[in-house]
C-alpha cells in the first residue's frame, strides 16, 4: 500500500536544516513509518556540493529549482504540506506568490521564533493547519500566550523534537590530549554566538586551556578575525568540520554562549555534545533552559563572570564534570532517542490527516496586500518581522521623500543580528532584492552607523559564499 506523502517545501538543504531533513529521509526509510517524504528545494543556485553529496542516497526525494506547474502537481499528489520555515526571503516570496492547490498545511519552525528577523508572524500561524514548535521556548511567544485572543493560534500549536542522527558518530571515545579543551561548534556569527564570547573565554583562568571553534559555515571573517587580539595559543579555529566527533572526543567541556536574542530552536550542537558525555556550560535563555537541567545535564550561567567562573569550576572538579556529562549522555540517548522523536511528527501528520484539504492564499493575509515589483523586498521584510517591524514599516509607509531623523537614526542603530548576512537580515533581502529601493536606503543608513561591520561585508562575493 502506497504511504500517504508529507511533502516538505524548504529553501535549502544546507546546515543544521540540511541535518535534520536527512534524518527525517533516513528515519522514514529505515523504520516502520506511515509516511514517505519528498523536499521541494527553492534556493537552486546557493546549494553547497558537499550538501549535495550528503544526500545522494536519497536523490530521488528531493526537486531542486521547479517551477510552479511542476510544484502544483506535487502538491496535489501530496497528503500533507510541510513548510520548513526560518526567515529566508525566497520563502516568503514563495508564499506571496504561489497559488496553492486544496491542500492540508503545516508551518514547521526551525528557529524559536521569539527575537527579530525570526519572528513568528500571525500571518504563518493563520495560515497553516497546525504549526509545529522544534523548542518549547516558542510557547513563551505572545501569539501562543494564553488569551481569549490566542484561543485559536494556541489549538493550532503542536511541539516535536527533531531527530537527530547521533548513529552517524558511531562510537565517540575519548582522546588523551594535554591541556584543557573547550569547544564550540555551531554559527560564529554575533547574531547567535555572545558577543562578548571570546572575552569572556581569555577570562577563564585556567592552565594551558585552549578553545576549539567549530564554525558550522566554514567562515573566517568574524569571531577568528578579532581573536587575533587574544594568545594565539588559546583560540584554535577549525573552519568548518563534517566528521565534528573527531572535535568532540578531544574536549572536556562543551561551551555554548549564545547571545539572549539568538533565533536556535532545538540546538543540535548542544544535544550532540550531550550524546558525546560533555558537560554544556550555557547562558540560561529560552532554547537553553528548555534543553539543559541545571547542575544536572550541564550548567546554565547568567552572565559573562559565571560563565568564566563555571567553566574554571569544572576544570578544577574532574569528578563532576564527569557527573554532569553521564547525565546528559544518559537523557539525551533515553529521552531524545532519534526513533521516539520521529514518532512525534508522525502522530501530527495522522492527526491532520483527519484535517479536510482547503485552498489557501498567503496574500489575503496581510494587512496590505498590493505588491509592486519595486517595493516587494521590503514589503516582504517588513511581513517577516510581524510585530517587530515598527520603524520600518514607518519608514516605508511615510515615504523616500519625508525625511525623519528620529526614525531614521533609530534604524541606523539596529541590532547586531538585524545586520548579518543571513539569517533573514536587510541584507539578505537585499541580495535577493538588489534594486528595490527601501532596501537600499536602509542599508546606506545602517552602514553610516556601523561601517565597520556593514560596508566591508556587504559585498556580492561573501553574500555569495555565506548563502
Amino acid at each position: 500500500m502506497k504511504k500517504p506523502l508529507v511533502l516538505h517545501i524548504a529553501t535549502n538543504l544546507n546546515g543544521g536544516p540540511g541535518r535534520v531533513q536527512l534524518s527525517i529521509l533516513k528515519f522514514s526509510k529505515n523504520n516502520a513509518s506511515s509516511f514517505s517524504h519528498e523536499f521541494i528545494i527553492l534556493d537552486e543556485k546557493h546549494i553547497k556540493s558537499d550538501s549535495l553529496e550528503l544526500f545522494s542516497e536519497y536523490s530521488d526525494c528531493f526537486h531542486i529549482g521547479k517551477d510552479e506547474d511542476f510544484i502544483k502537481e506535487k502538491i496535489k499528489q501530496a497528503e500533507i504540506i510541510q513548510i520548513d520555515w526560518w526567515n529566508h526571503p525566497l520563502i516568503y516570496n514563495f508564499l506571496i506568490n504561489f497559488t496553492f492547490p486544496a491542500s492540508r498545511m503545516i508551518i514547521c519552525s526551525h528557529v524559536n521564533g521569539l527575537n527579530r528577523p525570526n519572528i513568528i508572524t500571525e500571518s504563518l500561524i493563520e495560515f497553516s493547519d497546525i504549526f509545529i514548535a522544534t523548542t518549547k521556548a516558542t510557547k513563551k511567544h505572545p501569539f501562543f500566550q494564553l488569551s481569549e485572543k490566542n484561543i485559536d493560534h494556541r489549538k493550532k500549536l503542536r511541539y516535536a523534537t527533531f531527530p537527530i542522527d547521533f548513529e552517524r558518530f558511531g562510537t565517540i571515545n575519548r582522546k588523551a590530549h594535554e591541556g584543557f579543551n573547550v569547544g564550540y561548534i555551531g554559527t560564529c556569527d554575533y547574531s547567535k554566538i555572545h558577543r562578548n564570547f571570546l572575552s569572556m573565554s581569555d577570562a577563564v583562568d585556567v592552565p594551558k586551556i585552549k578553545f576549539i571553534i567549530s564554525d558550522l559555515h566554514g567562515d573566517k571573517d568574524n569571531v577568528s578575525i578579532e581573536a587575533k587580539k587574544y594568545s594565539s595559543e588559546k583560540f584554535q579555529f577549525t573552519g568548518f568540520v563534517e566528521k565534528i566527533e573527531t572535535i568532540l572526543e578531544v574536549l572536556d567541556v562543551f561551551g555554548y554562549p549564545l547571545n539572549a536574542n539568538h533565533f536556535g530552536g532545538g540546538e543540535q550542537a548542544i544535544l550532540e555534545a550531550m550524546f558525546a558525555g560533555l558537560p554544556v556550560v550555557a547562558f540560561s535563555n529560552p532554547c537553553e533552559e528548555a534543553i539543559i537541567s541545571h547542575n544536572e545535564t550541564g550548567i546554565l550561567v547568567e552572565d559573562e563572570q559565571g560563565y568564566s567562573e563555571a567553566i574554571k569550576n569544572l576544570y578544577l572538579n574532574p569528578n563532576e564534570r564527569k557527573r554532569i556529562g553521564m547525565n546528559a549522555q544518559k537523557y539525551v540517548k533515553e529521552e531524545l532517542n532519534p526513533s521516539k522523536r520521529f514518532q512525534e511528527f508522525e502522530y501530527i501528520y495522522k492527526e491532520i490527516l483527519e484535517y479536510n484539504k482547503i485552498t489557501r492564499n498567503f496574500k489575503t493575509l496581510i494587512k496590505k496586500s498590493e505588491f509592486s515589483n519595486s517595493d516587494m523586498g521590503a514589503r516582504l521584510f517588513i511581513e517577516s518581522l510581524g510585530h517587530k517591524g515598527s520603524e520600518f514599516l514607518q519608514s516605508f509607509e511615510d515615504g523616500l521623500e519625508v525625511s525623519n531623523n528620529k526614525l531614521n537614526n533609530i534604524i541606523k542603530k539596529v541590532e547586531r543580528g538585524m545586520k548579518t548576512t543571513t539569517k533573514g537580515s536587510i541584507l539578505q533581502y537585499l541580495y535577493f532584492f538588489p534594486n528595490d529601493t527601501f532596501l537600499n536606503f536602509w542599508v546606506d543608513l545602517i552602514s553610516q552607523e556601523d561601517e565597520k561591520v556593514i560596508k566591508p561585508r556587504f559585498s556580492k562575493n561573501l553574500l555569495e559564499k555565506r548563502l
